[in-house]
């Protein structure tokens, strides 16, 4: 608890901080790439990497070749209107995937990765809990398998809540979540940020500003085949205070990167929260968990990006220095892939009597 109530101390401090610095850096542009495959498809996301003294704007010239091999062999790649590429499959478990990019001007860029196995559940549970004050779900999944070293997995929290109104009028939206470990303050000082590395993925890409966040696990919080964490849960209140704290924080995107992210409904009105207008009668929720399995790459270029959010504290002296993880031969980037297995939509009954007409 006291690393975690430091850090956050730190980050309070650090956003009214600017600290000057000049870099001496020279070099040539490169090819940034970020490509992700899944079970259905490959999203391609190649992007112009300017050195720090090259200026910006820059976009990638039109003759941008991407190509790419499944398993040795040409595999179509169609261009999208915003940019990006698509492969499309369905891919296997094991499939290798190959890719090279080229440009006039610029270095060519490659890097492969392979598809792992989805995730076998073997069984899924909840149940509603109570300690001190808080109120919470404990939500519990077995695998087929208890994971070992260098297996890495991510989950993704999908709620529907649908409320009515005490004027018969109803409304629906979709919240992403995240899963939480602490159920009280007792239980804080085995909080370690390392538990919550999390980052925005919507449509094979990772980092962007939209909430969508997908938390890595690991072997960490497994016991042998057991996957719990916890919905509504105490240090989902802490997540939030340290993220509005962090350099680049919205209502909506979290930190720089996409990363310190915790999910709650919105009590105040709005796009995805209560109407404050109306007096609401009764709120259903409605939950999908998205369990993946992750490549090796896939997941440091993820664990990576969670860490940029404290580079600030790096540059002021406070942090060991983060460093930029890629497998791109020539480029920067990731080519890494994951695969997924469902639960849901399953309903799951919460008290909502602080909210709800009395």
């Amino acid at each position: 608890m006291k690393r975690f109530l430091h850090i956050a101390v730190l980050a309070l401090l650090a956003v009214s901080c600017e600290i000057p610095f000049e870099l001496d850096q020279a070099g040539s542009p490169l090819i940034f790439v970020q490509a992700v495959a899944q079970d259905g498809s490959m999203v391609i996301t190649p992007r112009y990497a300017a050195p720090v003294n090259g200026g910006s704007g820059k976009v990638l010239p039109d003759g941008l070749e991407v190509r790419l091999q499944v398993n040795g062999k040409p595999a179509a790649v169609q261009s999208m209107e915003n940019g990006q590429y698509r492969c499309e499959g369905p891919f296997q478990e094991g499939d290798l995937f190959a890719l090279e990019l080229s440009a006039e001007g610029l270095t060519s860029a490659s890097g492969s990765t392979s598809l792992p196995g989805k995730p076998v559940i073997t069984d899924f549970s909840w149940q509603n809990i109570q300690v001190d004050t808080i109120r919470a779900v404990e939500v519990r999944m077995s695998l087929d398998h208890a994971p070992g070293e260098g297996e890495y997995y991510g989950i993704q929290i999908s709620c529907q809540m649908n409320i009515t109104y005490a004027d018969t009028s109803t409304d629906s939206f979709t919240m992403a979540g995240t899963p939480g470990y602490v159920l009280s303050a007792a239980d804080a000082g085995s909080m370690d940020l390392e538990d919550f590395m999390q980052v925005n993925f919507q449509d094979g890409v990772l980092g962007g500003k939209d909430y969508a966040p997908i938390t890595l696990v690991t072997k960490k919080q497994f016991d042998g085949t057991l996957y719990k964490f916890y919905l509504d849960s105490y240090d989902a209140t802490m997540l939030d205070a340290l993220r509005s704290a962090m350099p680049g924080a919205d209502d909506t995107g979290g930190a720089v990167g996409g990363g310190i992210i915790s999910g709650d409904i919105n009590e105040g009105g709005g796009q995805g929260g209560l109407d404050p207008s109306k007096i609401p009668v009764a709120i259903q929720t409605i939950y999908t968990f998205t369990l993946s399995r992750l490549s090796t790459e896939f997941f440091l270029y993820t664990k990576a990006l969670y860490q940029s959010n404290f580079d600030f504290l790096s540059n002021m002296g406070l942090t060991p220095a983060n460093f930029t993880y890629t497998n791109i031969s020539g480029g920067l980037g990731m080519v890494g892939a994951l695969s997924s297995a469902t639960v849901g939509p399953v309903e799951i009954e919460k008290d909502w009597s602080n909210l709800l007409q009395k």
